[in-house]
């Protein structure tokens, strides 16, 4: 009764809509509207629609003509604003990666609501802070080959960063290892003392990370070497999922062609075996809205345990 109970509670907590977001675990975007002699236009209104989900965030621009949208899914988006008595704006193929503030300014020209401008592909946007890193995106993710199906190896493709031998986790910057923060969607993973990752994530369900090396702004913490910030793959407007299985067996293995012929009766210690699957799933639960669905993937490390893992999907 309790399992059944608890699996309730699980399912209304995923289907309620997803209103907070960690700065930390996204990317925002600002900027300054203005018209076309350069004057600030307050009260203009921007959108910014998620191209793979269709959710829309919106500000007001403040009287400065600044706005701000923060807490943004790593992502491509578009860009609308809208102001009656200018022609409206509509820019696409706003790349918007974790931890990163994207810095893009509008120029309004005077005309009517029918007149839009349409952007597809102009200067690339600006970043907007000090801060030094390196994003390692999905498609490196799931191409390079990963000892172990470990994602954090792949820290040393930033500048800065090296792997210790016998270390699993990375120098930034030369400090120790145990010196890093590891933020997980915008959540601290990491166990002070001894200094651990509680659990990496499994490899499908990894969005993109980022290492930063120098100057990271001031909400992070914590660290003496550098952070590593991941975001989780979301749900989109269609389901979609993955699986595999990774075999190591003996059997399956070719003897070396140097090797001399075992001699009869003899007997070698057997390699060790390992078997690992995994499969995820996630889907909206509404399309275009901000409701999360979950993610369930399932593992089989050399030990034999068999650990499950259930998240929801921002």
């Amino acid at each position: 009764m309790r399992r059944v109970q608890l699996f309730i509670l699980c399912a209304v907590l995923l289907s309620l809509p997803a209103t907070a977001h960690a700065q930390v675990g996204g990317g925002q975007i600002t900027g300054i509207v203005a018209d076309s002699a350069g004057a600030a236009v307050p009260g203009a209104t921007v959108t910014a629609v998620q191209i793979a989900t269709g959710v829309t965030r919106s500000v007001i621009c403040s009287a400065s003509g600044v706005y701000t949208i923060a807490g943004l899914v790593p992502g491509e988006y578009g860009i609308d604003i809208d102001l009656h008595g200018f022609k409206p704006i509509r820019r696409r193929g706003v790349r918007v990666e974790t931890g990163e503030t994207v810095r893009l300014d509008f120029r309004l020209d005077v005309g009517a609501v029918n007149e839009a401008v349409t952007v597809t592909a102009d200067a690339p946007s600006l970043r907007a802070t000090a801060s030094l890193g390196h994003v390692v995106s999905q498609e490196k993710v799931e191409a390079l080959p990963l000892n172990g199906r470990s994602f954090i190896t792949l820290a040393a493709l930033a500048p800065s960063v090296a792997l210790p031998p016998g270390s699993q986790l990375p120098r930034i910057n030369g400090g120790r290892p145990r010196t890093n923060e590891y933020l997980f969607d915008g959540i601290s993973v990491l166990q002070p003392e001894p200094g651990q990752v509680a659990y990496f994530p499994v490899v499908d369900t990894i969005q993109e990370f980022k290492v930063e090396t120098n100057s990271p702004p001031a909400e992070f913490g914590r660290f003496n070497g550098g952070v590593v910030n991941l975001t989780t793959r979301s749900g989109g407007n269609t389901a979609h999922g993955t699986g595999f299985e990774f075999l190591r067996n003996e059997a399956l293995n070719g003897r070396n062609y140097f090797a001399p012929e075992p001699a009869p009766n003899s007997h070698t210690s057997p390699l060790p075996e390992r078997s690992s699957a995994s499969a995820t799933c996630a889907a909206r639960a509404r399309p275009n809205s901000g409701d999360s669905s979950g993610a369930v993937t399932k593992s089989l490390p050399p030990s034999g345990m068999r650990p499950t893992t259930v998240r929801p999907l921002a």
